[in-house]
């Protein structure tokens, strides 16, 4: 789940069957959520980003096979589209998983990991692209600007003394967002970018307390753009509404568990800049 940063918009990455991906929108003001295409291959959800007006769609992706390599697209790479729509506007060959992260800077500016030239078929129009050296990491808790911090999650160190496995072990205890007198914290470890069909487990506390108000299980969860708490569980999308009687109460607002991959044409709008 994409989260825009200054639009009610969002887009939802769900996986299966096996191998396959569908893109929807998901407009949260209105919550209505707006069917998109299917890829079959490899996606990686934490090296994806929305733009702050959640008009363009960054993700990173790859194939594995001789066509892809055949096309142009090496095994990897990196693409720009208009979501809920695959379609890339720009994209450019990476041939590996180890770069590969993304992230808008603003609307019309795109950070990446790997940069080689553009397909001669997706140059990146408007769109000015920089290389961030740390991306190449391959690790969105090594540099500061990540998705998760851009979005108001703060991370919460490990605390002293406990021994690293590696240089390039930087774990961390948790992350953190605060919205009103409510804090939701995730546990978190370095492994937070690969997709899990296992839930995490959710805290909900009060700041002026400390006290605990509720704990769940989700396979995603936060307070989208008017603070709504908000989850993802088993193929379904859920808000939540707290009281003191009842405590943390959730109501359904959309199932995707009965879709099935569909050949979706992409529309005129979206295969332009």
């Amino acid at each position: 789940m994409l989260l825009a940063r200054k639009a009610p918009v969002a887009v939802v990455m769900r996986r299966g069957p096996t191998k396959w991906w569908h893109l929807t929108l998901w407009n949260t003001d209105r919550d209505h959520f707006t069917s998109g295409q299917w890829f079959r291959g490899s996606l990686y959800p934490a090296k994806c980003d929305l733009s702050p007006d959640g008009q363009l769609f960054s993700y990173f992706a790859g194939k594995y096979s001789a066509r892809a390599r055949d096309r142009g697209y090496d095994d990897t790479w990196i693409a720009v589209s208009r979501p809920p729509y695959f379609t890339a506007l720009a994209l450019w060959p990476v041939g590996d998983t180890f770069g590969g992260q993304t992230m808008f800077t603003d609307d019309g500016t795109l950070h990446v990991g790997s940069l080689k030239p553009h397909h001669p078929d997706h140059p990146p129009g408007r769109l000015r692209v920089e290389l961030h050296p740390f991306l190449n990491l391959d690790d969105p808790i090594l540099w500061r600007r990540s998705p998760w911090e851009s979005t108001g999650w703060d991370p919460v160190p490990l605390p002293d003394g406990v021994k690293k496995t590696s240089y390039f072990d930087r774990r961390l205890a948790a992350w953190r967002k605060v919205v009103g007198n409510l804090v939701l914290t995730r546990a978190a470890d370095r492994h937070d970018r690969f997709p899990s069909r296992h839930p995490s487990v959710y805290e909900i506390t009060n700041t002026n307390t400390g006290a605990e108000v509720a704990l769940f299980e989700a396979h995603w969860a936060d307070f989208d753009q008017r603070g709504r708490l908000v989850a993802a569980v088993g193929g379904r999308i859920l808000a939540g509404k707290i009281d003191r009687r009842h405590g943390l109460r959730w109501h359904e607002l959309a199932a995707f568990q009965d879709e099935k991959p569909e050949k979706v044409k992409t529309p005129p709008w979206a295969m332009r800049w």
